[in-house]
C-alpha cells in the first residue's frame, strides 16, 4: 500500500515521493562533485549546507516512518469500507488494559494491542485475555528503548523475535505485525523487520495520549478532528513505565460512541488492510 504523502509509478512498483526524493537528492550531490573534478571542489561552506540539509532530509523518513523513505510503513487502510483501526501501545497492565477491554466489549468494537515484550512476560494472563477477546495482538519490542532506531538491524530482528516467544509462551499466537518504540524507523528498523518477516504499522491518527498532562477531552477531540475513513488511531493502553493512567481510557467511550455516529466499524489493523 502506498503511503499518503503519495508515489510515483517505477516499473511494476509505487515508489513513495519521499524515496525519489533522497535517491535524487544523493545522486545530485554526486553529480555536483563529479562536475566540480578536476577544478576545485565546492567550498567548505558549501558542502556542509548541502550535507546539512541531506542529514536533515534523511532523519525526517526516520522520524516519520509513514513518508516511505525507507521502506513500507502501513499507515492508512482503503477508504469506502466505512472501517477504522484503534492501535494501543506499551501493554499490557492488569488494570489499564482490562479496562480498554471492559470499553471495547462494551461497544462490540475490535482493537490491535501492540505489546512489550517484557510486561508480556510479568502478565501473560492479560495477553490471554486480549486473544481471547478477539482482538489483535503486535510486537512494540522488549524493552521501550527511545534509541531503538539506531539499533542494528540484527538487534531489531531479535527484539521481535524474543517478543515473539513471549507472546507465543502466553497465549499461542505469533503477531507478524510491528510497531517500533516510540514509533520511529531507520533503514535498519525496515531490515530487520524484514528479516523478522513482520509488517511496519504506523498510524494516521496520533492521540497524543501518552503524555502524563494529556486530558481526555483533547485526546478525544484530537482523535475525532483527524478520522477518517481507513484510519489508524494510535492511541495507549498503559503508561510506558506503568505510573500513570493514559487520558485516552477516558477518551474511549467518546471516540467509540462517535464512531457509531459516523457509521464507521473497529476493527482490527489485519482486517483494515485486508
Amino acid at each position: 500500500m502506498a503511503s499518503r504523502s503519495g508515489s510515483r509509478r517505477a516499473g511494476n512498483a509505487d515508489v513513495p515521493s519521499a524515496r525519489l526524493f533522497l535517491w535524487l537528492c544523493s545522486l545530485s550531490a554526486l553529480v555536483w562533485c563529479a562536475l566540480s573534478f578536476p577544478r576545485p571542489l565546492p567550498g567548505t561552506l558549501e558542502l556542509a549546507v548541502a550535507f546539512l540539509g541531506l542529514a536533515l532530509y534523511s532523519t525526517l523518513g526516520v522520524l516519520w516512518p509513514q513518508s516511505g523513505m525507507y521502506g513500507l510503513a502501513h499507515a492508512h487502510g482503503k477508504a469506502g469500507s466505512r472501517r477504522i483501526a484503534l492501535t494501543f501501545d506499551d501493554g499490557p497492565h492488569p488494570v489499564t488494559t482490562r479496562a480498554v477491554l471492559d470499553i471495547l466489549r462494551a461497544y462490540d468494537a475490535r482493537a490491535t494491542f501492540f505489546v512489550l515484550g517484557h510486561k508480556v512476560e510479568a502478565h501473560p494472563e492479560i495477553v490471554r485475555e486480549i486473544r481471547a477477546a478477539g482482538h489483535a495482538l503486535g510486537v512494540h519490542g522488549f524493552e521501550h528503548e527511545h534509541l531503538f532506531s539506531l539499533r542494528s538491524s540484527s538487534y531489531v530482528l531479535g527484539q521481535i523475535e524474543r517478543t515473539q516467544r513471549a507472546i507465543a509462551a502466553a497465549c499461542g499466537a505469533t503477531p507478524t505485525l510491528f510497531r517500533p518504540p516510540i514509533g520511529f524507523a531507520s533503514p535498519f528498523t525496515f531490515r530487520g523487520a524484514e528479516r523478522a518477516g513482520v509488517k511496519i504499522i504506523a498510524w494516521s491518527v496520533r492521540s497524543l495520549d501518552g503524555l502524563r498532562s494529556a486530558s481526555a477531552a483533547r485526546v478525544a477531540e484530537r482523535v475525532l478532528r483527524h478520522l477518517g475513513d481507513g484510519a489508524i488511531v494510535l492511541l495507549h493502553d498503559a503508561a510506558e513505565h506503568d505510573d500513570f493512567t493514559p487520558a485516552s481510557i477516558a477518551a474511549l467511550p467518546t471516540i467509540l460512541n462517535a464512531l457509531r455516529e459516523r457509521d464507521y466499524r473497529a476493527v482490527t489493523v489485519d482486517e483494515l488492510l485486508d
